[in-house]
């Protein structure tokens, strides 16, 4: 099969690799943070290439693990010796680091799909949970009586045109996502933000199309439509108006006067059978609430309706739905950062060791869809294959040794690169599916790809 892996700048890669694993700015910022207060053995750049790169080789490293990943960068250290590395200071120092490696780690390639690339960006924005020791609850609340007394929440947006992770923040597991709105600061012109009800937020959407950008979202009921000269719409008489599977009907979403925002009302006829579950779920939900569900309601589960401000030459009515499960992708990222990252398997109880870790395994996930990035689609994308993001990370964790060897030199390190590619290229691939093709598959089907 031919693909675009052989393609990849391995040079470009190496040199920013090297760059940021020997940055003089680093000890500058570990001697600001006060992680280096003194000469030492472990310095700042010593810490970040044995703890970033030894639980990439490894998520659940111990400490006498970790001790071997010092030792592997020139430091002989005890297990004893690393935990008492691991305090405050190095909470802050990793967690400033991590926010310069989100910086510098993009990749500028986009998918190679037309249909995409009438954005400048497509930024799908989700979050999670991790439940955290809860010796931490009082810097980290959990969810309240049903969930962990401590944990915290990851924001997440994901650029799935370019692959990037645009931003993460770290809040308390109290945090809703309903009241998150810094990720209104990485949205840009011409770019596509994706949400789903968790998200709903009339004054969100106004300040994304403030910026020239696009939104698209689930119709999160009983929001207030209005039709184009102002009048209310009976949303429940529309839609057995309807006739087919799918149409559209421009509205205004919101009844007050700062909201009225013009959009696309996008109405999909579930099938029956579709249709019978959520309602079957919802009753089910509603009785351990001890709560009744409105006939309205229940007839509004035979329905998926969609907001969105982006005009039908660039989101058709028969693409909108395309578009929407894109954003299950991000899903798979946070499968892929608990179960194979280690996010879920932080060992230790002490609020610093806990920390400190998270934000080591955090930067070697800015690492990992760093690289994972240009890889994402072969050059023939109707070949139904593509990579797999998990084995993708377990032929990543068998060379993190040699990386961290080859750290110091441009040339070894992309020699080391061009051997990684090739382990990819040959065990990282997904079976070819004839009955339900891949992700990237079907995204490829909606549109020629760009020449």
């Amino acid at each position: 099969m031919k693909s675009n892996i052989k393609e990849v700048d391995t040079t470009g890669i190496s040199e920013k690799m090297v760059h940021f694993f020997s940055d003089p700015g680093v000890e500058e910022t570990a001697r600001q943070t006060q992680f280096v207060r003194r000469k030492s053995a472990i310095s700042g750049l010593n810490f970040l290439k044995a703890m970033v790169l030894g639980f990439l080789e490894k998520s659940g490293s111990s400490l006498n693990e970790l001790a071997q990943s010092f030792l592997d960068v020139g430091v002989e250290v005890t297990p004893q010796g690393v935990d008492e590395r691991i305090n405050a200071f190095s909470v802050v120092f990793l967690r400033t680091i991590f926010r310069q490696a989100l910086e510098l780690f993009k990749n500028k390639c986009p998918l190679p799909l037309s249909v995409l690339q009438q954005f400048s960006a497509i930024n799908i924005v989700d979050s999670s949970t991790k439940c955290l020791p809860e010796n931490m609850a009082e810097e980290y609340p959990g969810c309240g009586r049903v969930g962990a007394k401590a944990a915290l929440k990851i924001q997440l947006v994901f650029d799935f045109l370019h692959g990037n992770l645009k931003q993460v923040e770290i809040e308390t597991g109290l945090d809703s996502d309903q009241g998150y709105r810094d990720y209104l600061k990485v949205v840009e012109g011409g770019s596509l933000t994706i949400v789903d009800l968790g998200y709903f937020c009339l004054d969100a959407f106004w300040a994304i199309a403030d910026k020239s950008a696009y939104f698209l979202s689930r119709y999160f009921y009983p929001t207030g439509l209005l039709d184009e000269v102002g009048k209310r719409i009976d949303l429940a008489r529309l839609l057995r108006k309807q006739t087919g599977v799918c149409n559209e009907v421009q509205v205004k979403l919101g009844c007050r006067s700062q909201h009225q925002l013009p959009c696309r009302l996008i109405i999909l006829h579930n099938p029956k059978e579709v249709t019978e579950t959520r309602r079957r779920r919802a009753k089910e939900h509603a009785k351990k609430r001890g709560t009744t569900l409105s006939q309205t309601y229940v007839f509004m589960l035979g329905w998926t309706l969609f907001v969105t401000n982006a005009p039908d030459t660039l989101i058709s009515l028969k693409h909108v739905y395309d578009f929407y499960r894109m954003r299950w992708q991000i899903e798979l990222i946070f499968k892929l950062w608990k179960s194979y990252c280690g996010l879920n398997s932080i060992l230790g109880w002490r609020k610093e060791r806990v920390l400190t870790e998270l934000y080591a395994k955090m930067i070697a996930i800015v690492l990992v869809h760093f690289l994972l990035a240009p890889l994402r689609i072969p050059d023939e994308i109707f070949s139904e294959r593509e990579v797999s993001n998990v084995r993708f990370q377990q032929v990543l964790a068998r060379f993190a040794r040699s990386f961290k060897q080859a750290l110091s030199d441009v040339i070894a390190l992309a020699r080391t690169l061009d051997d990684f590619l090739l382990h990819v290229e040959r065990f990282s691939l997904k079976q070819k599916r004839r009955q339900q093709p891949n992700a990237y598959s079907q995204l490829a089907q909606l549109g020629p790809p760009l020449a």
